[in-house]
């Protein structure tokens, strides 16, 4: 795997020509995702794909929440449906990835993230490893959306047909993620995917905290945002919003486990949940050894946390086995100086190196990297 192998995008114009932008230049690799999902679907559940999505989407009711705060991309999941010419249903059910997990109890995320506010002549940063089960592999996708809001562009990394999982914007914000299944969740809260969205095409940190406080969340999840007046994190559910300070050096750290909000599901008793535990444990503690201390904290040492195998079992960096466990489906930091920079890796960054891009040369960086 190369930095080539991500499929990537420019797009630009209304929300609806943004998707069928989206839709039509990656066609058939949206259409390959769909399938996938659909097989996974069927080896977890014991039924129909298409049943259990039907399924899904009579007993939640995430549309009005998403027609209330984010209309828009609502619009482009539309389009996202015409361009690749799957059903509307089935693009739609494809966003609510961690709304899913939950809805089938299904847990697979293991994401490890941070922030660390400018310091030293150096730029704030927020990164994470983005850690999904295996049968996405190969769904890698960035995408350059020119003018996501009005002399803004946004650099978002994705799985393909999917609007966002991780990202950062040319005015320098950016945001990382990760899961919180322990958290209460909502049937007709807003999900993950449009949330983080809408964080990533947001100009300045004030403004994302706002919108992030203000919606009533469909999942558990941890938000790291910052720019370069500093970093917040937030965990989030159904019932509650609780900031989560860190250290007091500006920098923070999170894997999948809350560390301040105690809206907790009763119902935490599959014995899986105890090697959860361990993992994201272990993962936390490893990222507190390399970001406390006082030191200066570059992209450099960002890239080598985020590559980083240090304990055995549960690594930061997790490539791909045959154990199904999940593994890591891309990595990025975010530099959040005058000129934002973004770094990516398509996979396990122990195994794949980071990409540097900016938003003047925009996506050849990823071509010059490969070559």
């Amino acid at each position: 795997m190369t930095p080539s192998r991500f499929a990537v995008l420019e797009i630009s114009g209304t929300p609806r020509q943004r998707g069928r932008a989206y839709g039509e230049g990656l066609r058939p690799l949206i259409a390959e995702r769909d399938r996938s999902w659909r097989r996974e679907i069927e080896t977890r559940t014991k039924i129909s794909a298409e049943d259990f999505i039907e399924d899904f989407l009579q007993r939640t009711n995430f549309t009005p929440a998403i027609e209330r705060w984010t209309p828009d991309l609502l619009e482009e999941v539309k389009g996202i449906a015409e361009g690749s010419g799957l059903s509307y249903r089935a693009i739609l059910a494809a966003q609510f990835m961690d709304e899913e997990w939950w809805f089938r109890r299904q847990y697979r995320n293991h994401c490890s993230s941070f922030g660390a506010a400018a310091r030293d002549g150096h730029p704030a940063l927020v990164g994470q490893t983005m850690d999904l089960p295996n049968w996405m592999d190969g769904f890698q996708t960035l995408l350059l959306i020119r003018g996501a809001r009005p002399g803004l562009d946004a650099y978002v990394v994705t799985a393909a047909g999917m609007i966002a999982l991780m990202g950062m914007n040319s005015g320098g914000l950016a945001v990382s993620v990760n899961t919180l299944m322990q958290l209460n969740s909502s049937a007709d809260g807003l999900p993950v995917a449009f949330i983080t969205r809408r964080l990533i095409e947001t100009p300045a940190l004030a403004e994302a905290v706002n919108f992030l406080q203000q919606v009533r969340h469909a999942s558990g999840q941890n938000y790291i945002l910052g720019d370069g007046a500093g970093v917040r994190d937030f965990e989030c559910s159904a019932g509650r919003i609780a900031e989560h300070g860190g250290a007091t050096d500006g920098r923070i750290w999170h894997t999948n486990h809350p560390l301040a909000n105690r809206d907790l599901r009763t119902d935490l008793t599959e014995s899986w949940w105890e090697r959860q535990a361990r993992d994201s444990g272990c993962r936390l503690e490893t990222l507190a050894r390399r970001l406390e201390g006082g030191l200066t904290f570059t992209a450099d040492k960002a890239a080598a946390m985020l590559s980083s195998r240090d304990h055995p079992e549960f690594p930061v960096s997790q490539e791909v086995t045959d154990a199904d466990d999940g593994f890591t489906f891309a990595a990025m930091i975010a530099e959040l100086g005058p000129q934002p920079r973004l770094l990516i890796a398509p996979g396990a960054p122990s195994r794949y190196p980071f990409a540097t891009l900016d938003f003047a040369a925009g996506l050849h960086g990823i071509s010059q990297a490969a070559e």
